[in-house]
């Protein structure tokens, strides 16, 4: 009897994520670092694929996307996708729209982001933890085991966890 292969996530890299990886100031930059790293972790294990629209990789240095970011698929983004987003509701910024309409041409479902703009939509949300205070511990954002069903809805955010205990 075969085992069931586990279901490989797809999840889009919004452009608050990846300025939040590359602004090692940005007070987001911590929490960003960590939930890429677990991404990649995930990415080479086979159970999720890293996307990212061209509109925001593209303007990137060619060095830091074929290192940093070489799990990353670049998904083009065209004329008629920028039309296309124009029509999506009035109430999303034109990023947020692009970003909409991409994953329901590219059937992602998951998005990595550092703003909340995703929250009130039928996506899953990977957030980038907040900062913590410091001496706290870091704690992983949570990903769905290979075995977990993967839901269609936000992610919770991570409460900070004492290391006392």
């Amino acid at each position: 009897m075969k085992s069931a292969k586990p279901k490989v996530r797809s999840v889009l890299l919004d452009a608050s994520f990846v300025n939040a990886l590359l602004a090692t100031d940005s007070p987001d930059h911590v929490g960003g670092v960590a939930l890429y790293e677990t991404l990649v972790d995930r990415y080479q294990s086979g159970l999720d694929r890293l996307f990212a629209l061209s509109t925001v990789l593209g303007d990137l240095p060619k060095e830091f996307r074929r290192q940093a970011l070489a799990p990353v698929v670049m998904v083009r983004v065209a004329r008629q996708h920028r039309r296309a987003a124009l029509r999506v509701t009035p109430a999303a910024s034109p990023e947020i729209a692009l970003s909409l309409v991409m994953m329901r041409r590219e059937r992602i479902h998951t998005v990595a982001t550092a703003v909340a703009a995703f929250d009130e939509l039928d996506v899953t949300v990977l957030h980038i933890a907040a900062p913590l205070i410091e001496g706290q511990h870091i704690a992983a954002p949570h990903v769905a085991a290979p075995d977990e069903p993967i839901s269609s809805r936000t992610e919770p955010l991570l409460a900070p966890q004492s290391t006392a205990e």
